[in-house]
């Protein structure tokens, strides 16, 4: 299994940077990555069913196991684009983010 590369996010909005530099000063001064990083994993963690019923809708739409198609998302996003978009006859990115030129098959 490859593990994808690790992400870089772009700079935060001024306000949200400056929530996150409080945040990480008043838990013991940590670094705002640490804090950052912390945050996104908090996020997340209580996000978890909300994502997994929309992986768990598209898996059941292309016939996997709701882990299968998290794994796969994770390690080739590219084949879990291929086989929704078999499914759905669109791409998931066309529909997310309408500014992104459409894909051409």
């Amino acid at each position: 299994m490859t593990a994808p590369e690790p992400l870089s996010l772009r700079p935060l909005a001024p306000y949200e940077d400056r929530l996150l530099s409080a945040l990480a000063f008043f838990r013991a001064q940590r670094s705002r990555e640490t804090q950052a990083q912390h945050c996104l994993a908090m996020y997340l963690r209580q996000s978890e069913s909300r994502i997994m019923a929309e992986v768990s809708f598209y898996a059941r739409s292309i016939g996997q196991d709701p882990r299968a198609l998290l794994e796969l998302i994770y390690t080739d996003p590219d084949r879990a684009e291929s086989l929704i978009a078999d499914w759905s006859n669109c791409q998931i990115g066309d529909v997310f983010e309408p500014d992104r030129p459409p894909s051409v098959e």
